[in-house]
């Protein structure tokens, strides 16, 4: 069996030398036009150019997008700080109301330091959402500023 293989093997490779030695006469005879290699060469050179365009353009566009990201996330955990200093301040306000109220003598004191607690209280919690609502809107207003800006040199 090895011998069939080998002598079909020699066979064919007889034949495709007839083509290969045909081929190699012919290569070296032909030569590439001078024109058909500097259209090959500027080609090559503008892929080059537009590539490095390209690469450009998306390090531009993942730097937006991080500047973006660092933008929300920054305001993301400022509000969360002025939560946490909110519920903070607000404990401290009920708890010097609750020592208030062991040292009420009456019912009117203790109605009236009541009342008090209830308007001191609505007070800042009404400056709080107001301030919160400010520090969205600017949220807001920088990244969208910053997306727009973005959004502008991706599309240049």
């Amino acid at each position: 069996m090895t011998r069939k293989t080998n002598a079909a093997q020699t066979q064919t490779a007889a034949y495709f030398d007839q083509f290969r030695q045909a081929f190699e006469g012919l290569y070296g005879k032909m030569d590439v036009p001078a024109a058909a290699r500097d259209f090959a060469q500027r080609g090559a050179v503008s892929v080059k150019e537009h590539a490095e365009q390209a690469h450009l353009g998306a390090r531009d566009a993942v730097a937006s997008a991080e500047k973006l990201a660092e933008t929300f996330v920054g305001h993301s955990v400022n509000a969360a700080r002025d939560v946490v200093e909110a519920g903070f301040a607000n404990l401290q306000h009920a708890l010097a109301t609750a020592e208030k109220l062991t040292g009420a003598k009456s019912v009117g004191e203790t109605l009236e330091i009541q009342a008090e607690f209830l308007r001191e209280n609505t007070k800042a919690n009404v400056e709080r959402f107001r301030a919160a609502g400010e520090a969205a809107g600017k949220a807001a207003s920088d990244s969208a500023a910053q997306f727009r800006a973005g959004i502008a040199k991706v599309a240049a």
